[in-house]
């Protein structure tokens, strides 16, 4: 009996989130990038300065380097699913998804510039004497919206402590799966790491993530790479194949699934959406830790986040998948066709397990920063470290949970935390447009001038 009215609750926020990441969430996102876009004449266009700025140290007030927050940023976003959620994206919505995901991502930059540009305007320092922001900041300072800013937080630690049951059950499934490693055994590993990490607070968390983040890009873009010039004579085609599909579904192209441009849209914008967690107003905690001398700089510096993670990372997945895999059968789905991609280059399982494994661990990591300065926020500055014990236990129950329930309970937690704060970005979008006014030739100066250093 006692399944059975598990199973009937998990169907039930299945449900709800099906209504909840409907059309109106993913206009309502999609939307504010637009709005921001078009507002900030396509604050994207600086890319290039912004990457030059993230390499450029600072001696302005703040807990890490710019490059650190931008590193643990990355860390939280680019996870699992941007090898598995990709894939399924393309199982499910065609190659064309590809195409609205890029789409989507472009014009979500403007809106991951704008929720740090207000982190760091509105951040404020703890009694620790660390520096501490993000939208729960922004809506007590700057709307004074003090029990909305108080659910953005706590959606955000449940967001946080869910993802430490799926990382670590995915990473305990991977390894039974290929080693037939015991749970218990690939559970007390995974603590032990990530306590060796997340128990030196933020600090500890950047230097980690300033070697870990480069190091698993490299091995997971490399690999990507490799698959498709494995296949190179099928790029033209692949190519050929996203963009037809993005605007007609596959049926013109003879896809087995017959998917519908409506389907192509829908997965691709909300597989973006979810990867690069734009609208979600996360990856500004870690922007308001960081030295900067203005807003606007770490603005910039964030904005490449979504670049690094969707517009590089999730493409070069999904190209990978379409060029090399199985995606037109119908048959397979999620980390069951990224793995028939990867299987047609020699050694390519095993860099798949080493890249999922690296991805999970850093999301682990960065997450744990989101969810210590969430509970910090409602409960005081001295609660950071059992916030992390705490972590370290909730990832003991992941490796024998079913990932089910909690998948569907983080996707409403991120659904939750997206709502007061792209509000907030609304209401205070005026000083998103002050701050970029005032800063942004600075700080392009800033940045041909470290490029020609």
């Amino acid at each position: 009996m006692e399944q059975t009215v598990m199973e009937m609750f998990t169907q039930a926020v299945v449900k709800f989130n099906a209504v909840l990441w409907g059309a109106p969430m993913l206009v309502l996102i999609v939307g504010i990038s637009v709005y921001f876009t078009w507002k900030l004449k396509f604050i994207q266009k600086h890319l290039l300065q912004a990457i030059s700025l993230s390499l450029k140290k600072s001696n302005a007030a703040g807990a890490v380097s710019s490059f650190g927050a931008l590193v643990i940023a990355l860390a939280a976003m680019v996870g699992t699913g941007n090898i598995v959620g990709v894939a399924a994206a393309v199982s499910t919505g065609g190659p064309g998804a590809l195409f609205w995901m890029m789409l989507s991502a472009f014009f979500a930059m403007a809106t991951k510039y704008a929720e740090s540009v207000l982190a760091v305007k509105y951040r404020e320092k703890n009694e620790a004497g660390e520096y501490v922001g993000g939208p729960m900041y922004v809506l007590k300072k700057g709307l004074q919206m003090k029990k909305t800013a108080a659910v953005f937080a706590i959606a955000t630690a449940l967001m946080g402590f869910a993802d430490a049951l799926i990382q670590t059950n995915s990473l305990v499934a991977i390894y039974d799966s290929v080693f037939k490693a015991p749970s218990f055994i690939t559970t007390l590993i995974l603590i032990g790491l990530t306590g060796a990490v997340i128990l030196g607070g933020v600090r500890k968390i950047a230097a980690f993530c300033k070697w870990l983040v480069p190091v698993m890009a490299v091995v997971y873009i490399v690999s990507c790479v490799a698959v498709i010039i494995t296949h190179v004579d099928k790029l033209p085609w692949a190519i050929a194949c996203i963009f037809k599909s993005a605007f007609s579904g596959t049926a013109v192209l003879g896809g087995a699934i017959g998917i519908t441009l409506k389907e192509a849209v829908r997965y691709g914008v909300a597989r973006g959406v979810l990867s690069n967690e734009a609208g979600s107003g996360s990856g500004a905690i870690a922007a308001a830790a960081a030295q900067t001398p203005n807003p606007v700089r770490q603005g910039l510096i964030s904005a490449t986040t979504v670049f690094w993670d969707t517009l590089v990372i999730c493409l070069l997945s999904g190209v990978a998948v379409v060029i090399a895999g199985d995606w037109s059968a119908g048959s397979l789905f999620g980390a069951q066709l990224a793995e028939n991609a990867f299987s047609t280059l020699p050694g390519g399982s095993v860099l798949l397990l080493i890249s999922l494994s690296l991805f999970a661990f850093s999301t682990l990591v960065g997450w744990s920063y989101y969810t210590a300065k969430s509970v910090q926020f409602c409960l005081g500055v001295n609660v950071e470290k059992p916030v992390y014990w705490l972590w370290l236990a909730v990832m003991c129950v992941g490796g024998f949970l079913s990932p089910k329930l909690v998948w569907e309970l983080a996707d409403t937690a991120i659904a939750v935390m997206c709502i007061p704060n792209i509000l907030s970005l609304w209401l205070l979008r005026k000083e998103v447009f002050e701050e970029t006014k005032t800063y942004l030739a600075l700080e392009l100066q800033a940045a041909r001038s470290a490029a020609q250093d």
